[in-house]
């Protein structure tokens, strides 16, 4: 049996035809001006579906929120609840940007701010027990017909293990709901998906009873859905440029589903913005600014970010990464910095602008000889140029690579980089021993160097890699340290 039994809303009479229209938003990743327009859209959809007497239910899937927007940094998400509040979403399956950027302890808050049903059917508190704020599932009654809804998030196991939450296995946790959902006599079962297009595509396959998987996390823009063991199978996008309108079918003499149809509606980009959604918005401004103006440090001189060489900030950013967790050396790419800092007074807002990525940092183990692999690649353009994507990665290219307790010597003959000695802690780097170091889970995750996805005994760490530098800005000893050069460039 779920954890916790699911809600039941009674809906009032249909028309002869029984229709059940769905209204479905994924991964706005606060983009709060699109968010505006859409429910604006929206709302405008829904409102006349309901003066012909029609059954509407508006959802979210995930990745509402983005800690990259300064809004949404300032507030812990909230003003971004708020404004689902104010749109009318009826249910909400949290993201990877919910479930893992914001902490654990505003889960709660989020939730009753957002004034939603919010789905965590696979997720635990590392003790087992269910979190009392979250539900498993959401049934709703019309005429006889019962239509349930359950969320499933992807199964972060070490990032959401150093969090204090469980993530149960999305596939098992699916045949679980549906057996229980069905059992309650739900004629009609809907999946909130944020675990991405193609797993959806294989639990439809795996898991019979569900009539239709509702996707986010993978932004795929889809013009219909697809058909899969029978499910149907759709995802409207990102960014608040499109949302979703799909409409179920229920033949109530058969008692089963007749037909089910997904579009995507495009958001008008030039279109007005919801007035609720916009008030609510601002009565969060004030605290913001509050927020993003709080003074951190006054530089005497510019930090600046170079994505083709070494550069001062990016060192920083390498240090608090390696003194956090102290291992053999650090490596991360520039690429997690977005803009240099200026001297004079750095507020909040400028270092969210200059390290605007809501990515971790994490220890693993690496061969010497994978290490002199990474460096080697490091140091040539068409690596460090290379755009970076996904994995939290929120800035533009990969960068070159910022190292903490290490040197490397870069050779430029006839415009070719190659890679010399390379020491770390003092000593020449051994290819055959093996090194602990610090880096981020975005060159873990990615594929920019395969040398990364043979890291053993990974361990993720709790803090952003952004609060590391907004705490370390704050030290002389930082600031000195960082002008100790690690690459020494020769030119034959």
């Amino acid at each position: 049996m779920l954890a916790n039994p699911p809600d039941i809303l009674l809906i009032g009479i249909w028309g002869e035809a029984v229709k059940i229209h769905l209204l479905h938003v994924n991964d706005v990743h606060s983009q709060l001006e699109n968010y505006m327009r859409l429910g604006h859209q929206l709302r405008e959809v829904r409102n006349r579906l309901k003066r012909q007497g029609q059954f509407v239910i508006t959802v979210d899937i995930g990745d509402a929120l983005d800690r990259v927007r300064p809004e949404t940094e300032a507030t812990c998400g909230h003003v971004n609840a708020a404004m689902m509040a104010a749109l009318g979403v009826d249910a909400w399956i949290f993201g990877n940007n919910e479930g893992l950027t914001i902490p654990v302890e505003e889960w709660g808050n989020l939730v009753t701010r957002a004034n939603t049903t919010a789905f965590g059917t696979n997720l635990q508190q590392e003790s087992g027990k269910p979190f009392p704020f979250f539900r498993d599932s959401l049934i709703v009654q019309e005429r006889g017909v019962k239509i349930g809804f359950f969320g499933l998030t992807p199964d972060y196991v070490l990032p959401y293990g150093v969090l204090g939450v469980r993530p149960l296995a999305p596939f098992a946790k699916a045949q679980e709901a549906v057996a229980d959902l069905r059992r309650q006599g739900c004629q009609v079962v809907v999946l909130l998906s944020h675990l991405g297009l193609y797993a959806d595509r294989q639990l439809a396959a795996a898991v019979p009873g569900i009539d239709l998987i509702l996707g986010g996390h993978t932004h795929h823009f889809l013009s219909a859905a697809e058909q899969h063991a029978g499910t149907a199978v759709f995802q409207s996008g990102k960014h608040a440029v499109t949302f979703g309108h799909t409409v179920i079918d229920f033949d109530e003499q058969r008692g089963q589903v007749a037909g089910i149809e997904c579009k995507p509606v495009e958001v008008d980009p030039q279109g007005p913005y919801d007035q609720q959604m916009l008030s609510a918005y601002r009565g969060y401004l004030p605290d913001i600014e509050e927020r993003l103006s709080a003074p951190v440090v006054f530089l005497p001189e510019r930090l600046p970010v170079n994505f083709d060489r070494e550069s001062l900030l990016a060192n920083v950013l390498a240090d608090a990464m390696f003194e956090e967790s102290p291992c053999d050396l650090g490596l991360v790419m520039t690429g997690s910095l977005t803009a240099s800092l200026l001297v004079g007074w750095v507020e909040m807002r400028h270092v969210l602008g200059a390290c605007s990525t809501p990515t971790r940092p994490l220890a693993m183990t690496l061969t010497g000889r994978e290490i002199r692999s990474i460096l080697a690649k490091s140091i040539q353009p068409e690596f460090y140029n290379k755009t970076g994507f996904g994995y939290g990665f929120r800035g533009s290219v990969v960068g070159y690579m910022a190292m903490a307790n290490a040197t490397a010597e870069v050779e430029v003959r006839n415009g070719t980089r190659s890679l010399g000695e390379v020491t770390v802690g003092g000593e020449p780097l051994d290819p055959h021993r093996d090194y602990r170091l610090i880096t981020s889970e975005y060159l873990w995750l990615s594929s920019v160097f395969e040398e990364f996805k043979n890291g053993r005994h990974i361990v993720y760490q709790k803090p952003l890699v952004r609060e590391l530098l907004l705490d370390r800005l704050k030290r002389d000893d930082f600031l000195d340290l960082a002008k100790h050069s690690r690459y020494e460039v020769s030119h034959g």
